[in-house]
């Protein structure tokens, strides 16, 4: 058991969907206390929920979904514009899918881990090849400069 546990721990795509269900636990949980009990408009909750989960998103892919592949070594400033400006695109889909599921009478707190798989479905590629790809700062080859490697564990996207 604690062998499969290791290797699962190692495979990029089941950290990157820990991350996610992070977020989007966070993000429950944000969206039910602002609209559910505070009854905050749901565009406005939406929007809370979204935001603080892009912080834990972020912070968790960063240091260890895609550490293997660099994205430590990454300038961080880069990789939060990156992330920000696909989480700005994320949140203009995710707006859309939850009026349109809550307006066919879909419960909110349904609709938006819906929404959420949509989202997934395209963003591992993006996060992985763009958001987090590692920089290289010295010509490919020359001594000292970082060389691409594919741990054994990365799974093909």
């Amino acid at each position: 058991m604690t062998g499969l546990i290791r290797t699962l721990a190692r495979n990029t795509f089941v950290r990157y969907a820990f991350s996610g269900g992070s977020a989007l636990v966070t993000e429950e949980v944000v969206l039910f206390l602002t609209h559910g009990l505070l009854k905050f408009p749901l565009w406005l909750a939406t929007g809370l929920a979204y935001l603080i989960a892009f912080g834990v998103n972020f912070s968790i892919n960063r240091m260890l979904t895609f550490a293997d592949h660099g994205a430590r070594e990454g300038a961080v400033h880069k990789q939060t514009v990156r992330f920000a400006l696909l989480v700005s695109v994320n949140l203009g889909v995710t707006q859309v899918l939850m009026y349109s599921l809550t307006g066919a009478g879909v419960n909110y707190l349904i609709a938006k881990p819906l929404s959420t798989v949509v989202i997934t479905l395209y963003n591992f590629w993006l996060y992985k090849h763009w958001v987090f790809k590692p920089e290289t700062t010295a010509a490919a080859g020359a001594p000292g400069a970082p060389q691409p490697s594919a741990p054994a564990s990365e799974v093909s996207a």
